[in-house]
């Protein structure tokens, strides 16, 4: 049964086509890339499973739920949570306090009780915990309290990315993580995603420009040009197929 389930998509903004009958599911556990030339539509895609934009046709279902029904703030509690090209972290708070922000949306302590601090001490000891556990895992711990301002891109990148796994999602979607990272970084970023994969027991959508990464991690990969899917399989089918070939690899000289 597929996790995510996306049908029949279209979005338009205004005689702009965005999004055109956009299909394609995504299985439990499954790292499944979007690519295309810029203007594809992948953003808007992500938008759309944010509760950012509203489509004017088709159907997503989520594990079972009907996500176009859920407002924005609800994203979270079913179970998703994503990445920005640009990073937006606070740069003033401590790494450690921004990865926490992540996990809001699975408080129990709610306004009434954290405004009267009942309980709401041990919640955040136990946010903490589990926070500080993510920093390990991303070879981050050392830098907990240090303000996120003046670290290095990709480090921040790795902080954004400990902000999304706090937020304990079963469907993370990663919108060009490798934008601005070194050759090195980008290939010690694909481990990561894999890793964070098999760690967490998570599925991944994943936006991204960076060819050699994507072929590399993918397990399914889906290919947009101008809003509609010209093209979806494995990465060796993807690869291989001339309109992807013409689109968006480049035609062999």
């Amino acid at each position: 049964m597929s996790l995510l389930s996306v049908n029949n998509i279209g979005v338009r903004f205004g005689g702009v086509v965005a999004l055109d009958d956009l299909s394609f599911t995504v299985e439990p556990g499954r790292i499944c890339a979007l690519i295309g030339p810029n203007g594809a539509g992948k953003t808007t895609l992500f938008n759309v499973l944010s509760r950012l934009y509203q489509p004017q046709t088709g159907t997503v279902r989520f594990n079972g739920h009907d996500l176009l029904a859920q407002p924005a703030h609800r994203i979270a509690r079913l179970g998703i949570a994503r990445t920005f090209q640009n990073v937006a972290l606070f740069p003033a708070l401590t790494v450690l306090e921004n990865v926490m922000t992540g996990a809001h949306a699975h408080g129990r302590v709610g306004f009434a009780r954290s405004m009267l601090r009942l309980g709401a001490a041990r919640e955040e000891r136990r946010l903490r915990e589990r926070c500080l556990d993510l920093l390990v895992e991303l070879d981050l711990a050392e830098l907990a309290h240090r303000p996120v301002a003046g670290l290095p891109f990709g480090t921040m990148k790795r902080i954004e990315l400990a902000r999304a796994l706090a937020a304990e999602p079963r469907l993370l979607m990663l919108d060009e993580p490798a934008n601005g990272l070194t050759h090195s970084e980008v290939d010690e970023l694909g481990e990561t995603i894999r890793a964070v994969r098999d760690r967490f027991d998570l599925t991944i959508l994943l936006v991204e420009h960076h060819m050699a990464m994507v072929m590399t991690i993918s397990d399914h990969i889906v290919v947009l040009d101008f809003g509609r899917k010209i093209a979806e399989g494995a990465p060796d089918e993807v690869r291989n197929d001339p309109l992807v070939i013409e689109a968006y690899l480049g035609a062999p000289a």
